[in-house]
């Protein structure tokens, strides 16, 4: 009798705290309350008292459900941080993993886009990634050594003209505002080529090519580079230089050695220069 007693009021007090539990841990608390309930029951039962094995039972079986883990706890969540890539990957580029565009030489064009992979550090770029040639003669300006070679000039591999052919450049052979006509400070800068052509015993040819900048349309600055072109001519040969070997070239605004969009550029593109053929 005692003990059909004792296991009603276990299973009595376990089934009420598995209803009022989270239905996934209902049969987690039916054992704890009732192994609280049979250990309470019995420790009462040894005193040979059956209300104290009864209320043995009811003070077991919460024990046990206050000490038994509860179901009901927040479960520990795992935050994984989704990878956001500095920039977007433009189209065509190559992307790793997480959709990041690669770009294995750091010089700001994405592998994929890339023409060049192998620019030195600090190397500017053009827009593919190859390194800037401003002369166009083949020679990337980090490593050309004559930066301002003449279009059609051969050059070596340090971007210097071949034996047989020195360039002088000159910058700031300015003219009067939309004309041919010399300044003073630009008659000063050509006595630089009237010494070195009257020291050079061996010439056979000197191109007098005109450059502008790109300010005014292409077909006006040809024109206009040709006519300043044939005023220096006029005046290496009013200092005695012989104008038989001298070609004056207009060229235009197609070969800038500088940007165009400063005055400090176009000041560079502003030019002379002597090609001259030994």
């Amino acid at each position: 009798m005692k003990l059909t007693k004792l296991l009603s009021a276990a299973f009595a007090i376990a089934l009420l705290a598995g209803c009022a539990g989270n239905p996934k841990t209902t049969n987690q608390n039916i054992m704890c309350a009732v192994g609280g309930a049979l250990a309470g029951g019995a420790a009462g039962a040894a005193v040979g008292d059956s209300d104290a094995s009864a209320g043995g039972a009811v003070v077991g079986s919460m024990l046990a459900l206050l000490l038994c883990p509860n179901g009901d706890e927040e479960e520990e969540v795992v935050v994984v941080e989704e990878t956001v890539c500095a920039v977007e990957a433009p189209a065509g580029a190559l992307v790793d993993q997480n959709g990041c565009p690669y770009d294995t030489d750091q010089d700001g064009v994405y592998d994929g886009i890339d023409m060049c992979q192998q620019t030195p550090p600090g190397v500017t770029v053009d827009r593919v990634g190859c390194a800037l040639d401003s002369d166009g003669d083949a020679v990337p300006d980090y490593k050309d050594l004559c930066p301002n070679t003449p279009k059609g000039v051969i050059v070596d591999q340090d971007g210097c003209p071949l034996a047989g052919e020195k360039v002088l450049s000159l910058e700031g052979v300015n003219f009067a505002f939309d004309k041919a006509t010399l300044t003073d400070d630009a008659k000063q800068i050509l006595e630089q080529a009237v010494s070195v052509l009257k020291d050079t015993d061996s010439v056979v040819e000197v191109r007098v090519e005109g450059h502008t900048d790109s300010i005014g349309t292409e077909a006006y600055n040809k024109k206009l580079s040709q006519e300043r072109a044939q005023s220096v001519v006029d005046y290496l040969v009013s200092r005695g230089i012989n104008g038989s070997y001298l070609i004056p070239v207009g060229m235009g605004e197609k070969f800038p050695v500088a940007t165009n969009d400063t005055a400090a550029g176009r000041a560079k593109n502003r030019r002379v220069d002597f090609v001259v053929n030994e």
